[in-house]
């Protein structure tokens, strides 16, 4: 069992809409996958949204069990347990697990969980907003600081109970090894850290009474356990198996795009769409516009602006419109029809644009309910389906663009070169449509499941396979392609920008007005009621 070259690591990924288990070999070669959705319950507050710790661990118990026996195709046989040498985690970010004494989960939420806005201005109100953001690199939006004082005062009973707090990933872990655990990049996604140091903060956990809750930190790719008994008889892993740190989803993503060293920039596209650019200190957005996080890479941050829901808006455009009206089309076949059909179109869709998400602001970070506008009865053919679809592909890459130029103006100059990671990198179209509107060129790194595949490289250094993240990378991932700007489009796209974003602050706007509703409100988000109070 020395031999590391014929190695194999699992990855669980618990994401914002599904589980999935991966298993991969030393080279970063994915071996097999299982994969199965999950929902959230509506907690009964406004906003507020239960992550089901029983039915997820049910999960991914299975989806562990299915990556083990849906091995690649060159593959005779399923992989057996004893040839899985470390096992490890990532998920979400933000969201978080609360247990009892004993380790059992009492308390769970997902990134979104939106309940804490009573909260969030009692810290705004007593001064903590711009402190906190000074010492995580985060607003009050997601961050944990809000969420746990609502148990404090809306659960007692839980509160009395609360021994212990994990990030969701974290929680793989804990189920996996019984170990309390996190690394930097998915504990700072709580906005309880102090990033110069890569920990909690003291003065944040003091300040909200919760010390006694914060695990141990440890850095990515640590050995912190071994699969127990229970968690062998419930997985199918053998017990004993090495259980080690993974990380946070976006960081991965940048690992295993190959995007850890300072002055790099990347698009890390999904359910949600992060654009990032890697530092060497905990650098900050002097006017709390964008949050910053610790990457997975030691001595590494990663500040970022967050686009809502472009995942999800395309998922909407082919079950909601396509397959409804063609229910013969398969799942798999559906974004390479709709991608067919958007190709047809040009730059700016014919008119049609799309809105869902806003470009971040953290102190006031809202989205205004989805919306199409430019469908016209007069010209189908031209604002039909495949209008529609490219202004949800425009859409998430002009969400890209305003945080590029936000990243910009932190970091003090231009950026030349994006790399694109994730589900949408896989488009050609979509593709040539972020090169086109950033007005850079765009690398795609070989790599199909860039977040998976930067957890397999924490396991693989846990395992000794490698001696550092930085050696992981430059074995295992290379640049597919680069696309440069097409002159023509992007002459296009410096017009159509400014016009999608004025669009979309009247879409806010009429939010904001009670008009139609918000999509989502991030706890402590100013409004103009708070706006006009401020003022005056």
């Amino acid at each position: 069992m020395n031999d590391l070259s014929r190695a194999v690591v699992l990855t669980v990924d618990a994401g914002s809409g599904s589980c999935r288990a991966l298993a991969w070999d030393v080279g970063g070669r994915m071996l097999g996958l299982s994969q199965q959705e999950w929902a959230y319950e509506p907690s009964g507050h406004p906003g507020g949204l239960n992550f089901n710790t029983e039915d997820g661990w049910r999960i991914v118990t299975e989806c562990i069990r299915g990556a083990l026996e849906q091995a690649g195709p060159d593959r005779t046989q399923s992989i057996r347990p004893e040839e899985v040498r470390a096992v490890t985690s990532t998920s979400m970010r933000e969201g978080f697990v609360v247990y009892d004494e004993g380790g059992e989960a009492i308390w769970a939420i997902p990134n979104v969980d939106a309940r804490a806005q009573k909260e969030a201005q009692e810290l705004l109100a007593e001064g903590l907003g711009e402190r906190f953001y000074q010492l995580s690199g985060d607003w009050t939006s997601l961050a944990a600081s809000a969420r746990l004082r609502w148990i404090k005062h809306n659960a007692p009973e839980i509160w009395d109970r609360a021994h212990h707090m994990t990030m969701l990933g974290d929680w793989v872990l804990q189920k996996l090894s019984g170990e309390f655990v996190s690394d930097p990049s998915l504990g700072s996604s709580s906005a309880l850290f102090d990033l110069s140091q890569r920990t909690w903060s003291p003065e944040i956990a003091e300040r909200l009474g919760i010390s006694h809750l914060l695990p141990r930190v440890v850095e990515s790719g640590t050995v912190v356990g071994t699969v127990s008994k229970q968690a062998a008889a419930a997985t199918g892993l053998l017990e004993g198996t090495p259980v080690i740190t993974g990380g946070a989803d976006t960081q991965l993503g940048l690992l295993g795009g190959g995007i850890v060293d300072a002055n790099q920039f990347g698009v890390v596209g999904g359910t949600f769409w992060l654009t990032a650019g890697v530092a060497d200190t905990p650098l900050l957005d002097p006017e709390m516009r964008l949050r910053t996080l610790c990457h997975v890479v030691p001595e590494r941050w990663m500040i970022e602006g967050c686009g809502f829901a472009h995942g999800l808006s395309t998922r909407w455009v082919r079950d909601g419109l396509l397959r409804t009206a063609n229910p013969g089309i398969e799942l798999d076949d559906g974004y390479e029809r709709l991608s067919e059909l958007a190709a047809q179109v040009p730059p700016g869709s014919n008119g049609v644009h799309y809105f869902a998400s806003n470009v971040m602001n953290s102190k006031s970070w809202k989205h205004p309910t989805p919306s199409i506008v430019g469908l016209s009865p007069f010209t189908i053919a031209e604002t039909g389906l495949g209008a529609v679809f490219r202004a949800v592909m425009e859409e998430g890459a002009y969400n890209a663009r305003g945080h590029k130029e936000l990243l910009e103006e932190v970091f003090g100059h231009g950026i030349e070169e994006v790399s694109f990671v994730g589900g949408p990198s896989r488009s050609p179209l979509w593709c040539q449509i972020v090169a086109d509107v950033l007005g850079t060129r765009v690398r795609i790194p070989n790599v199909l499941e860039a977040t998976c595949l930067g957890a397999a490289l924490c396991a693989l250094v846990g395992v000794g396979a490698y001696a550092d993240l930085g050696e992981a990378v430059k074995a295992t991932v290379q640049t597919a392609r680069v696309i440069e700007p097409e002159a023509g489009a992007r002459a296009a796209y410096d017009e159509l920008y400014p016009r999608w974003r004025a669009l979309n602050d009247h879409m806010l706007e009429a939010a904001d007005k009670g008009l139609a509703p918000h999509m989502w409100t991030g706890a402590g988000a100013v409004g103009p009621q708070q706006e006009a109070a401020a003022a005056t």
